[in-house]
């Protein structure tokens, strides 16, 4: 006894395929019935994409299925970066000041653009009145300016100043005991 191969049937047209036979998903095509399942032309070559287990064409996956990065506005077909509400490729993601990249560390949101810390604080922070260096934590507010806690001390004995109630000389504060 000899044993027949099952014939191969088409997934599209359900015919017996004979001749080339496209196979991919699990099922088979006459070739000419291998097609996008967005636009319906046939797909030749190696390469497609699938969607919901059906073919798609390279152009239709592109331009209905990729994001795109905000920051050039092209198709992301690498690794995506997801980052204040939009997507990104990884080298667009970058400091608005120095065009570093921004991934994988921390970063600011000023109108509508992305910063480092060290940029942000350059052009949006403030800096002590005391050192003129940036504050990057909590500050005190007193004498028209913000002061790093350590900073705010006093004119005289250079002890912090940590009550409510101090006195001022030179535009620098000045503890109740020195003020005596």
């Amino acid at each position: 006894m000899s044993a027949t191969a099952p014939a191969i049937s088409c997934d599209a047209c359900h015919e017996v395929i004979h001749g080339k036979i496209v196979s991919a998903l699990g099922k088979t095509w006459h070739p000419e019935h291998f097609k996008c399942d967005k636009c319906d032309k046939p797909i030749k070559g190696d390469t497609f994409n699938h969607h919901e287990n059906k073919p798609w064409c390279q152009g239709c996956y592109t331009k209905h299925m990729l994001k795109s990065c905000h920051g050039c506005g092209k198709p992301i077909t690498e690794k995506v970066i997801v980052a204040a509400g939009h997507h990104w490729h990884e080298e667009h993601f970058v400091c608005a000041a120095c065009k570093k990249p921004l991934s994988g560390q921390p970063f600011f949101q000023k109108d509508n653009s992305n910063y480092c810390s060290k940029d942000y604080q350059a052009k949006f922070g403030s800096n002590c009145s005391g050192c003129k260096k940036p504050i990057e934590d909590s500050a005190i507010v007193a004498l028209e300016g913000k002061w790093h806690q350590a900073c705010f001390t006093c004119l005289n004995c250079k002890n912090p100043v940590t009550e409510s109630t101090f006195h001022v000389r030179e535009n620098r504060p000045l503890c109740t005991n020195c003020a005596k």
